[in-house]
């Protein structure tokens, strides 16, 4: 019997879950197989995925700005062979709700600019990056500005201060002396945020007052999101308002894909090399936990691309989430075994107890 335990990494207690399985497993015998991987959105603990799946990766430890543009210490992963930069967003600037000055119109993004910035100097040319729980609501422009972009406002000068609450003063955009090499280097952006830049799906009335913000600083972020969209279409020729997910990490996605052609792409589908699909095929029973499984969830991109390779597989699935909605419209689309746990690691050796003990009998 094998059985693959797939798990949120920014589930609590995700480092339990992958530390009981293992201990499960040298209870179970030799016959019997529990194997626990990641799954990553793009948020925290995206380069813990990615130091599972990769082969060779090593940390490179980097000095950027945080949200704050205060200098922190931190690092990104690069692959076996150096080319390949992985970059976690949520390391260098992501949302803390303990953090008495959150606010996404003031929260600045260089960080992810300085982080990439390193890796260039370190001769990467391909980049992939998780961008979901991100503090700020800035269309990119902290990152724009660390790789040397200039925002102008309408006099020509440079925009005073490179974060949310200054969008609706950009009017241009001066390019980096380093442009020409960043449109040759590859992006690809994990987020399973599927945003719209603006508007009503934008981030601002997604996520801005769960970020921090009230409900005026909330209208000035999503207009500022509406005017970059213009100031990045007049200079790329890529109108980001149309770019599904562009929305994403508080529009620093739709950056990405206006300057550089980013792929904006489910975090599950950039985890490198084979050793996902290979567990999911050799897998007799999987067991799914995440925070939650609801009708909103199952449309949006992560549920979408994990199904996709799950039905490629002809396998028994159980899901564990901290809450679920709607249980009659899940079923009624294939998602059963459905629990409800509100301790995943205590309820994962009740669930794998039965399923070992169902093949024994």
């Amino acid at each position: 019997m094998n059985v693959l335990v797939l798990y949120s990494t920014h589930i609590t207690g995700a480092h339990q879950i992958k530390n009981m399985t293992d201990a499960y497993q040298a209870t179970i015998g030799a016959h019997n197989h529990v194997t626990a991987l990641p799954m990553s959105d793009g948020g925290q603990g995206f380069l813990d995925a990615i130091e599972t799946y990769a082969t060779g990766c090593r940390r490179a430890t980097v000095t950027v700005r945080d949200t704050h543009f205060r200098l922190k210490d931190t690092y990104y992963i690069t692959s076996q062979d150096g080319k390949t930069a992985y970059i976690e967003a949520f390391k260098i600037c992501g949302y803390d709700h303990t953090d008495p000055e959150r606010n996404p119109a003031t929260a600045f993004t260089h960080g992810i600019g300085d982080a990439i910035a390193d890796a260039l100097s370190h001769n990467c040319r391909n980049f992939v990056i998780g961008i979901e729980e991100i503090a700020s609501i800035d269309a990119g422009l902290g990152m724009l500005d660390a790789l040397g972009y200039k925002i102008l406002t309408d006099n020509g000068n440079e925009l005073p201060l490179y974060r949310g609450s200054k969008m609706l003063r950009a009017c241009a955009v001066a390019d980096s002396e380093n442009a020409a090499l960043l449109k040759r280097c590859r992006f690809t952006i994990a987020c399973n945020d599927d945003s719209a830049f603006y508007a009503a799906t934008g981030p601002a009335v997604r996520h801005a007052r769960r970020l921090g913000a009230n409900e005026v600083t909330t209208d000035i972020l999503d207009n500022g999101l509406r005017n970059m969209a213009s100031v990045y279409f007049h200079h790329n020729g890529r109108d980001v308002s149309y770019i599904k997910g562009g929305g994403a990490g508080g529009g620093v996605a739709g950056a990405f894909a206006s300057f550089f052609n980013a792929k904006l792409k489910p975090a599950t589908t950039v985890m490198p090399g084979n050793k996902l699909p290979n567990a999911i095929k050799q897998a007799d029973e999987i067991v799914i936990i995440c925070d939650s499984i609801t009708p909103a969830a199952i449309s949006g991109t992560a549920f979408s691309a994990m199904s996709a390779i799950l039905k490629k597989c002809n396998t028994r699935i159980h899901y564990m989430a901290l809450h679920h909605e709607n249980a009659p419209l899940l079923e009624s689309i294939g998602i059963y075994n459905i629990i409800v746990t509100a301790n995943p690691t205590d309820d994962l050796t009740a669930l794998l107890d039965r399923i070992m003990q169902k093949n024994n009998d």
